[in-house]
């Protein structure tokens, strides 16, 4: 199982779990198709599988190619949906990780760890909380924060919490971060 500590969809610092959900209107000679891929948290999750499943139940089917691919999709999001059910909830009062300058003073001294675990192939979500309890502060804040290394690295404007790879540089060892896949929608 893909998982996550941050939502891809609403951003917040959440457990969330990698699923693709599929939308199809069909409209007699032509279909509209939409998809949503990512590490999504329970709340987005559920909102995403009911909006997209019901449309596509609704008026999916209209069309020649719509009546075989809407049973198709109807099916992978339902799959999709029960296999994440056991994902628990998003904690009152999630928000969106913020390195502010109290987290970075605390996570200055484990940023080279940071950088030496993940280079060494560690998995981010691991890392990120074992980090976070050293420094003491949340695992989505260290994934802001080597997302804004990486960023500050390749002279890009902060990501927001996503990790990206960085072009490498002669004048900087780059900080190889194994890309999140990105939200598709």
């Amino acid at each position: 199982m893909a998982h996550g500590i941050i939502c891809q969809a609403c951003g917040v610092e959440a457990p969330a779990r990698y699923v693709e959900f599929y939308q199809n209107v069909g409209a007699l000679v032509v279909r509209f198709h939409k998809r949503m891929k990512g590490n999504l948290c329970k709340r987005c999750i559920h909102k995403t599988f009911w909006k997209y499943t019901l449309t596509t139940t609704a008026i999916g089917w209209c069309g020649t190619v719509s009546l075989f691919v809407a049973p198709i999709f109807v099916v992978n999001n339902v799959a999709r949906y029960v296999a994440a059910l056991g994902l628990p909830p998003v904690p009152p009062g999630a928000k969106v990780p913020v390195v502010d300058a109290a987290a970075a003073v605390k996570l200055q001294p484990h940023r080279a760890e940071l950088v030496r675990r993940i280079n060494a192939g560690e998995q981010l979500v691991p890392v990120a909380q074992a980090i976070a309890k050293k420094a003491r502060v949340t695992p989505g804040q260290v994934v802001r924060c080597l997302s804004d290394m990486a960023s500050a690295n390749r002279g890009q404007s902060p990501s927001y919490g996503f990790p990206v790879q960085p072009a490498p540089t002669a004048a900087t060892a780059p900080i190889p971060v194994e890309p999140l896949p990105p939200l598709e929608q």
